[in-house]
């Protein structure tokens, strides 16, 4: 099976390339990225490779080929000669690239997000045989409160939080006519927040739940005293710390999902998908919502001595609450959605795969402590802005 990939340096991208990696056959896989070839296999490479994980098979690398291409510029900026190549015997697009600021320019997240994928859409049409999986996310539902969200479910009707989600849910439609025109098949995957307990490498996109703690340690440590913050690390701050407010329903959940279930899911329902046209779509989502009441907590348990209060509204906020609000606001909106989303199709495809266990305080707290890839303690105040954004909201 020759592949293509986009998105290969991404959080999710990277852990399907590695997956790929290990399929046990010697075919290629082509890999589109910014840069020159080189210097994007050196990114390719240094996202895949982790000590505590070996790339399956000495020569695993040797079957990525690496072109230089630009979702925004027509074509991809792939030469003719060059798209021949890539498209030759290719049998599967996995189109994982995308741009997932929560607070980014709209006209640059309809560029790489619409327009980007129309070019993928493009690319795949020279090659007949290949099945294109589009990744694109649970919150396209957008502005949805409640209810059971389908797998089938496509509307705009209650409009959207951010402009990704209108762009994704743009980006779905472009899916849907691309299929109905050539009488091809795809498979629109929609994972909800992908989270991981395991150590991110420096350098590479990080999850929510370590976004958001590394923005909170850096914004922890702006705003307290050495000797409180030698307390704090120390887990001797009790009663002595600081209260902050973030916004949300206290009330509320978030829909995370761990990254290897979901990668393990999506790479099962490729090799479920067999024949047909049309669109395929799968919510690759939790069964089980993750209550922000858990979340709270392994933030107090991360830092000792500090309480998080969770609330709705935040008059005068602090300095510290001022920063948190500026840049977590669209994901904490998140926390006052009580809708479902249906897995009908995503338990058809996964060949009995158990559902992953429930997110637990122990389980929050490892996704947000440094060697689960947040600052380490006592790191140079640096913060994160908005545009860092939490890289695993697809």
């Amino acid at each position: 099976m020759t592949v293509l990939l986009t998105g290969a340096t991404g959080f999710l991208g990277c852990r399907i390339l590695r997956a790929l990696l290990a399929d046990g056959t010697d075919e290629p896989l082509h890999v589109l990225g910014r840069g020159t070839p080189a210097e994007l296999r050196d990114r390719v490479e240094a996202a895949v490779s982790r000590p505590e994980i070996p790339v399956a098979g000495p020569g695993a690398f040797r079957r990525l080929h690496c072109h230089s291409a630009d979702l925004t510029r027509p074509g991809l900026g792939l030469e003719p000669g060059e798209r021949s190549r890539i498209t030759d015997g290719l049998t599967a697009v996995w189109h994982c690239a995308a741009q997932i600021s929560l607070t980014g320019d709209p006209v640059t997240l309809y560029r790489t997000n619409v327009l980007g994928t129309r070019g993928v859409l493009e690319l795949a049409q020279d090659a007949p045989a290949a099945h294109v999986l589009h990744v694109s996310t649970a919150f396209v539902a957008g502005r949805r409160r409640d209810g059971r969200v389908g797998e089938d479910d496509l509307s705009d009707a209650h409009g959207f939080q951010i402009p990704y989600e209108e762009t994704k849910h743009t980006a779905e439609r472009l899916v849907h006519a691309w299929c109905r025109r050539t009488g091809r098949a795809a498979t629109i995957l929609r994972p909800s927040l992908l989270v991981t307990d395991r150590r991110v490498p420096d350098g590479l996109p990080d999850h929510p739940l370590g976004v958001l703690a590394r923005f909170v340690e850096n914004a922890l440590r702006r705003n307290s005293d050495d000797a409180t913050w030698a307390r704090i690390l120390r887990g001797e701050a009790h009663g002595t710390a600081m209260t902050f407010r973030i916004p949300g329903d206290p009330a509320g959940s978030l829909n995370l999902v761990q990254a290897d279930y979901a990668v393990e899911a999506m790479t099962r329902v490729l090799a479920h998908r067999t024949g047909g046209a049309g669109v395929h779509t799968v919510h690759v989502t939790h069964p089980q919502d993750t209550p922000v009441a858990l979340v709270k907590s392994a933030f107090e348990a991360r830092y000792p001595g500090t309480t998080v209060e969770i609330t709705p509204e935040i008059p005068d906020p602090t300095p510290l609450e001022a920063a948190v609000i500026a840049n977590t606001t669209h994901l904490s909106a998140y926390t006052t959605q009580h809708r479902t989303y249906d897995r009908t199709h995503l338990l058809q495809s996964v060949d009995g795969l158990p559902d992953p266990p429930p997110l637990d305080v122990a389980y929050l707290l490892r996704a947000m402590a440094p060697e689960a890839g947040a600052a380490p303690a006592g790191a140079p105040p640096g913060g994160l802005t908005a545009s860092t954004g939490p890289a695993p909201l697809p």
